[in-house]
C-alpha cells in the first residue's frame, strides 16, 4: 500500500491576480505612500535659519570686538583718575544703565557716560560715590572703570546669548537641509518604482 503524501501549508501558493486587481493594488500602494510621507522642510525656513545664525554671529562680534579694542586701547595709552558718579540709573531690565561720571581730563572737567563692555556696564555704582576710571587722553569720552580695564568680564549676558544661539540655529538649518535632501531622494525612489 502506498503512503499518502501529506500536503503542508508551505506548498500552497496564491492564485495569480487579475490585471485589474494588480492595478488597483498598485494605486492603493501609491496613495498610502503619499499619505505617509512627512512634510518637506521648506527652503525659506532653512534660509531663514541660516540668516538668523549669521545675524547672531555678527551680533556676537559686535559685542566682543569693540570691547576688546577699547580695553586694549585703554591698557596701552589710558590714564587712570578718580571720578565722581553723577548718575546711575537702571535700564528696563533692572541692570546698570548709562552711568554718568565726572573727572578732570587733559582739557578740563569731563562729564561722560561709562562705556559698555560687551553690552554691559558695571553694577553697584551709586551717585555721589568715587570710582577709579581709565580714559583715553585722545578721546576722553572712551572711559571704563579701572577694574574692568585690568580684568574685564569674561562673558556678558548679551554675548553669551548670541554665542549660544549661533550654533543652535546653524545646526538646525544644517539638519533641516539634510532632512530635505533625504526626503527628496526617497520621493524620487518611490516615484521611480
Amino acid at each position: 500500500m502506498a503512503k499518502k503524501k501529506k500536503r503542508s501549508r508551505d506548498d500552497w501558493t496564491l492564485p495569480p491576480k487579475s490585471a485589474e486587481r494588480q492595478a488597483r493594488d498598485l494605486e492603493l500602494q501609491r496613495l498610502r505612500s503619499s499619505v505617509r510621507q512627512p512634510p518637506l522642510p521648506q527652503r525659506r525656513l532653512i534660509l531663514t535659519l541660516f540668516v538668523m545664525a549669521l545675524g547672531t554671529g555678527v551680533a556676537f562680534l559686535v559685542f566682543w570686538l569693540p570691547s576688546q579694542s577699547l580695553v586694549n586701547d585703554l591698557r596701552s595709552r589710558g590714564l587712570s583718575v578718580a571720578a565722581e558718579i553723577t548718575a546711575s540709573p537702571k535700564n528696563k531690565y533692572g541692570e546698570a544703565g548709562n552711568v554718568k561720571v565726572r573727572f578732570s581730563g587733559p582739557e578740563g572737567e569731563v562729564e561722560t557716560v561709562l562705556s559698555d563692555w560687551g553690552g554691559k556696564r558695571p553694577e553697584g555704582l551709586l551717585p555721589g560715590a568715587a570710582v577709579s576710571v581709565t580714559y583715553d587722553p585722545q578721546e576722553p569720552t572712551r572711559v571704563l572703570t579701572t577694574e574692568w580695564v585690568k580684568n574685564p568680564p569674561v562673558m556678558t549676558l548679551p554675548m553669551f546669548i548670541t554665542l549660544v544661539f549661533t550654533p543652535l540655529m546653524t545646526g538646525s538649518a544644517i539638519l533641516l537641509a539634510v532632512r530635505r535632501r533625504n526626503l527628496l531622494k526617497a520621493r524620487e525612489q518611490t516615484a521611480a518604482t
